[in-house]
């Protein structure tokens, strides 16, 4: 299984002041948002991230993984 990493700032909910920088680790299982070493939040695909509040710029990919 193929998994890419990237690395983005993020915004988890509308009431965040500041974005924040969180490791993006995406696969065809879905998305895992990490910050400080600690599970942020997760979704099934691209599409459901962009339905909820979380605002996502400047993602830049780091590389690519196989498990």
């Amino acid at each position: 299984m193929v998994t890419s990493l990237y690395t983005a700032d993020v915004k988890l909910n509308k009431t965040d002041k500041e974005y924040t920088k969180h490791l993006l680790i995406v696969n065809e299982e879905g998305i895992l948002m990490v910050n400080k070493g600690l599970c942020s939040i997760s979704f099934w695909n691209e599409a459901d991230l962009e339905r909820n509040a979380v605002d996502v710029k400047n993602k830049s990919h780091i590389g690519d993984i196989t498990l």
